[in-house]
């Protein structure tokens, strides 16, 4: 009987982590290696180089997502404070996509990053948001207005204060700016141009 490779799991592990708190670019094999106690050669035996270990880890937080969206779908009953309590279980996860949205500019972090918010918009949020302020656009104006929400929020939110009541302040915050402007008619009259 084959015994599960723990030593790879460990570098995923471990690199999930390190790529959520401090980047893509700051991504070590001899720090890893020091803090997992496997020596570098086992990452080079298991990854090969860079490009795949991050591929690997971005494949992780793909599984990560599709349980927050399904475990999200069903304990999540309103957007307020529902969302943000439940957000605050996965703080490393949160790290991981907030990463990915500060380095939208490698094509396959902005495709996470949009992969990953589509689906929880999809799954759940889009529903809660729409009945929390009370929004009668269609799905895909509903959703672009959340992915604006969320690209502030992200922009503006503090790693070091990963509290529900901090993150929801700061989407409510975001949400009445929103709101005023879409009923000043504004809105009304640049969607109109387009």
């Amino acid at each position: 009987m084959s015994r599960p490779d723990t030593s790879k799991q460990k570098w995923i592990e471990k690199g999930y982590g390190h790529f959520a708190l401090y980047g893509p670019e700051n991504l070590s094999i001899n720090k890893i290696s020091k803090e997992i106690g496997s020596p570098r050669a086992s990452f080079y035996h298991h990854f090969g180089d860079m490009e795949v270990f991050i591929e690997e880890l971005l494949d992780k937080h793909w599984v990560i997502s599709q349980q927050f969206c399904s475990t999200g779908a069903v304990k999540c009953k309103n957007l307020f404070p529902d969302l943000y309590l439940f957000i605050e279980k996965y703080p490393i996860p949160l790290q991981f996509n907030r990463q990915l949205f500060l380095n939208r500019i490698d094509p396959a972090f902005n495709y996470l990053f949009l992969k990953t918010y589509n689906a929880s918009a999809r799954a759940f949020v889009l529903k809660l948001f729409s009945r929390q302020f009370g929004l009668h656009h269609n799905d895909e104006d509903t959703f672009n207005l959340w992915l604006t929400v969320g690209e502030t929020w992200y922009s503006r939110l503090d790693p070091d204060n990963l509290s529900s009541e901090k993150m929801q302040k700061l989407a409510q915050d975001i949400m009445d700016s929103v709101m005023k402007f879409i009923s000043s008619g504004l809105y009304s009259r640049i969607k109109s141009t387009f």
